[in-house]
C-alpha cells in the first residue's frame, strides 16, 4: 500500500491543474474562441460561465496525482504509470463527457472532437508533470 502525503498531493495536483488551465485557456479562449462564440450564437446564447472550469481543472489535477499514487502501488512509480493515469484521466474527464454530447447535436462535432484532442494534450502533460513533481518517478519502496 502506497502511503499518501496529502499536502504534497494537493500542491502537486494544483500544479497539474494549473497546467490544465493554461492549456485549456490557450485552446478555448485563444485558438477556438470564435468557434465557441459561433456555436453558442447558433443556440441563441453567449458563452458564459467558463470560470467554473478553472476550479474543476484544479480538482482534475489533484485527482490525477491521487490516481497516479494509487496506480503506483500496482505498477510502481514510473513514466509508464503516469501515462496509464493520464489515459484514465482523459477518458473520465474528456472523452466520455464530451463524446456524450455528440448525439445531442447541440454543438458542432468538429468542436467536440477538438476539445477531446486538446484534453489529450493537457491531461497528458498535466499528469506527467504533476506525478513527476510528486516523486520524480523514483522506485517505489513498497515494490522493493
Amino acid at each position: 500500500m502506497v502511503k499518501l502525503q496529502w499536502k504534497r498531493l494537493v500542491i502537486t495536483g494544483l500544479a497539474g491543474g494549473l497546467m490544465v488551465n493554461i492549456c485549456e485557456w490557450m485552446a478555448h479562449r485563444v485558438w477556438l474562441d470564435a468557434d465557441w462564440r459561433e456555436a453558442f450564437a447558433a443556440l441563441g446564447k453567449t458563452p458564459a460561465g467558463w470560470t467554473t472550469f478553472i476550479l474543476a481543472n484544479f480538482l482534475v489535477g489533484i485527482v490525477a496525482v491521487w490516481g497516479y499514487r494509487w496506480l503506483s502501488g500496482i505498477y510502481g512509480t514510473s513514466f509508464a504509470t503516469s501515462l496509464r493515469t493520464a489515459a484514465a484521466v482523459w477518458c473520465i474527464f474528456w472523452l466520455i463527457p464530451i463524446a456524450a454530447l455528440a448525439p445531442l447535436d447541440l454543438l458542432p462535432n468538429r468542436l467536440l472532437l477538438l476539445t477531446i484532442l486538446v484534453g489529450t494534450v493537457d491531461s497528458g502533460l498535466a499528469t506527467l508533470f504533476a506525478s513527476w513533481l510528486y516523486d520524480g518517478w523514483k522506485p517505489s519502496a513498497s515494490l522493493e
